[in-house]
């Protein structure tokens, strides 16, 4: 198992070569590994799942009813709870955790062969931020209307 961080550095979420920019509704991001972009949203407005793409068809698709990961092996399984979220595949697995601080890192534990794994982390980060995101605005307004 390899432990990993994701960073935030100026603006963007680092991971490898790779980047995550967003807004600060997190409700769509850019990740870029290299020379390539991806569109990152979520797949419906509860921002349950995520897709990342780059084109017409997804490249990662994060769900918990059904996921897509680029490579071979069998079915991907992704689940998510409050600070951290799990993929796995075979016997491969990657596990992220939020930091209970809203600028620190994510940590990334790595089992197993993921190819393009940058990709596959930094949308797994999306996914969890932008639930996080959507938990926060909702509290917000439910104080706000309290009041």
């Amino acid at each position: 198992m390899t432990a990993q961080l994701v960073q935030k550095r100026q603006g963007s979420f680092v991971f490898g070569a790779a980047a995550l920019r967003t807004g600060w509704t997190w409700r769509r991001a850019q990740i870029r590994v290299g020379e390539r972009i991806w569109a990152v949203e979520p797949t419906g407005r509860h921002r349950i799942g995520v897709t990342a793409h780059a084109g017409n068809s997804p490249a990662v698709r994060l769900h918990p009813q059904q996921s897509h990961v680029p490579g071979p092996g069998g079915p991907v399984s992704w689940r998510c709870w409050h600070r951290g979220a799990e993929l796995t595949r075979d016997d491969g697995r990657i596990r992220l955790e939020i930091s209970a601080f809203a600028r620190g890192p994510v940590r990334v534990d790595v089992t197993g062969d993921w190819p393009d794994l940058d990709l596959v982390v930094l949308t797994a980060v999306f996914a969890l931020m932008t639930r996080r995101r959507h938990r926060t605005l909702i509290i917000a307004a439910i104080a706000a209307a309290t009041r």
